[in-house]
């Protein structure tokens, strides 16, 4: 087994962690005080989470090979925890059962898995289900009454984890909302694994549950009275949820109700089929920030997806890795999962106090209306430590962003059935819930008639949400933790720039040229008919491979660090954490320091006062506010330090 190590999972680890403290931001203004150079070791404890997709075998088995991958992997990582987020088979016969156990048996003593049941495991017997998993389930767990090893929830170190089988989830808004409220104060972390997703890009509860809601189903008459009860729940709380279902790979952030996000990941695949993407990005309440789509009737191949979530005290940092493989049947063998090649294709690094930003792509068309979220910059407002000191990034463009395509869908209403009685009402519902509709002073940036009515009027009348073409949004973070290893300042985590690599697929991914090919009609984002353009990444930077760790630098940013009033602005610099080596490192020789203030060229050129040869600059200013600011072009670990 050969592992693509993740810089910011190799930059985030045990050893760095050993020797950090969590803090908050603040708003407050006042001078900081410089903080001890040797701070006293943390008392935090590391809990690894893993995810394990749908395991349908694609006929009535068990896809025990990818499982296998999968697990091994996991051991090999020492994860603690997997969440089984549904679809364990194809018709929850026992014989499927078996077979699953059988490959679980071999690791159940390395990691506590926790299964909640999919779509396919509601096809056979309760007694089946329960017989097979609830010797799994930890005696420490809360069920929901009535629901035992169905619904339940499990503290482990400062996570909480509440598990939510398929179809359950319009029933159990109070058991999850008094869950939360129980544990709130003794946990960082909250993740709800359940199966199916609550947008999604092919699937989703509010669309099956809300926009097309039938009026016979009880299910889908609760869930329209809790549905933004949960997604402003998961906001206030900085749920992490973690589903199946789709057989793709999907990271995006889900807006609560009124304020925040949460984070959604559709887990991806571990099974024998693969699915194309069919709606995308639902923007109204929806930002995608990764997707990976492989449909082996497309590509001739399916992915395997293993991610693994690692806490440590306030600090969570992910990690998600890809294989690909031909195997359609259990009867293949192993094939290339006997030594998978696992490939960082997403991360990120954060604390649960932290500064976010969503970071629109450079493609927005000039003179969009910005609408307070359609930034294309990297700048930030100033991020502030629990210990006074300031940072913020004050310049750079996303220029560096993955792109896909999704397919046609259609839908009507079935009179006296669906809650919409007609299709207008229900392509309403579609822009009440999920879709914006284009105006020039609200602008869909993905298509410019992103569901419409056809064929009005006749027999054929149908809602279409058309074929489009989307480009990827970031999530930026920054976090504060406390010095590392003598720092003079406390320690600035940035993390989601340097996370996409240009990529370009189409709805069954396959691969296409996003700086060559053009995009779907209707997507350029500005009201005609333009499909979006291509873009030209800047040369040298990345491998568009899907391969993050093949991509030594991102787009170029500024960040700016204030200065504490008693440290002496000629015997520091900006250093960024090298984990390998236990140490800081400098950004700059001290021949491409400037005494310049910072100047919108100096993104791509250099400042007068220093070396020519100098790959990048970092300005130490003492007018004014006395501040260091730095070009950067990686993720990392910064801080101030002793030249």
């Amino acid at each position: 087994m050969t592992l693509r190590y993740s810089c910011i999972g190799i930059l985030l680890g045990t050893t760095l962690l050993s020797g950090c403290l969590s803090s908050s931001n603040s708003s407050s203004d006042d001078t900081p005080a410089t903080p001890p150079s040797t701070p006293p070791p943390a008392q935090v404890s590391s809990l690894k989470v893993g995810f394990l997709p749908d395991t349908q075998g694609g006929g009535a088995n068990t896809s025990i090979h990818p499982m296998r991958a999968l697990l091994e992997f996991y051991r090999e990582q020492a994860v603690d925890v997997v969440l089984v987020v549904g679809d364990l088979s194809e018709t929850a016969t026992p014989e499927e059962y078996a077979q699953w156990r059988s490959v679980a048996e071999d690791y159940k003593n390395d990691f506590t898995l926790l299964p909640v049941q999919g779509n396919h495991d509601i096809k056979g017997a309760d007694l089946d289900w329960v017989e097979n998993v609830s010797d799994l389930v930890p005696a420490d767990a809360t069920h929901m009454p009535g629901q035992e090893y169905k619904t339940y929830a499990l503290v482990r170190d400062n996570v909480l984890m509440i598990n939510i089988s398929y179809g359950h989830m319009p029933f159990t808004y109070d058991f999850v909302r008094q869950t939360i409220e129980t544990n709130r104060d003794k946990v960082d972390h909250i993740i709800v694994s359940t199966h199916n997703t609550m947008v999604g890009s092919r699937y989703g509860y509010i669309r099956e549950k809300a926009v097309e809601a039938y009026d016979t189903s009880a299910s889908d008459q609760q869930f329209l009275q809790v549905h933004e009860d949960y997604r402003q729940l998961f906001a206030d709380n900085d749920v992490i949820y973690v589903a199946g279902h789709e057989h793709q790979y999907v990271r995006s952030l889900v807006a609560g109700n009124f304020g925040g996000h949460y984070t959604e990941i559709v887990s991806g695949n571990a099974s024998y089929k693969g699915y194309d993407s069919r709606f995308g990005e639902s923007e109204q309440i929806q930002n995608v920030l990764m997707v990976k789509v492989n449909d082996s009737g497309a590509t001739g191949q399916l992915d395997v997806n293993a991610s693994i979530l690692t806490f440590n005290g306030d600090l969570v940092d992910y990690a998600s890795y890809f294989e690909n493989h031909t195997i359609t049947s259990n009867a293949d063998g192993m094939k290339e999962l006997e030594r998978p090649n696992w490939k960082l294709m997403d991360r990120f690094s954060r604390t649960t106090d932290r500064c976010d930003k969503v970071v629109f792509p450079s493609s927005i068309p000039a003179g969009n209306q910005l609408n307070m979220t359609h930034d294309k910059r990297y700048n930030t407002s100033a991020c502030v430590s629990a210990n006074g000191f300031e940072a913020k990034i004050i310049d750079g463009e996303n220029n560096i962003f993955n792109r896909y395509e999704t397919r046609t869908r259609t839908t009507d209403v079935e009179p006296g059935v669906n809650t919409a009685t007609s299709n207008t009402a229900l392509a309403a519902r579609y822009y009440r819930w999920l879709h914006i509709p284009h105006a020039s002073y609200s602008p869909n940036l993905n298509n410019n008639q992103r569901v419409r009515l056809i064929n009005a009027g006749t027999a054929d009348e149908e809602v279409q949400i058309r074929e489009t073409t989307i480009d990827l949004k970031k999530q930026v973070s920054l976090s504060w933790v406390a010095p590392i290893a003598g720092a003079l300042s406390d320690a600035l985590i940035i993390s989601g720039i340097q996370g996409q690599d240009g990529t370009y697929i189409n709805a069954r991914g396959v691969a296409k040229n996003i700086q060559a090919d053009i995009g779907l009609p209707g997507s350029f984002g500005d009201g005609s008919e333009s499909g979006k353009q291509p873009v030209t990444l800047p040369a040298g930077r990345v491998n568009s491979n899907w391969i993050l760790d093949d991509d030594s630098e991102g787009d170029d940013y500024v960040l700016q660090m204030n200065l504490p009033a008693d440290l002496d602005p000629q015997t520091l610099t900006l250093g960024r954490w090298n984990a390998q080596t236990e140490q800081w490192t400098p950004v700059a020789a001290t021949e491409c320091l400037s005494q310049q203030s910072y100047d919108p060229g100096y993104i791509s050129d250099l400042p007068g006062d220093v070396e020519a040869s100098c790959p990048t600059a970092i300005g130490v200013v003492t007018v004014g506010v006395q501040h260091v600011w730095a070009r950067l072009d990686q993720d990392g670990i910064y801080a101030l330090i002793e030249r």
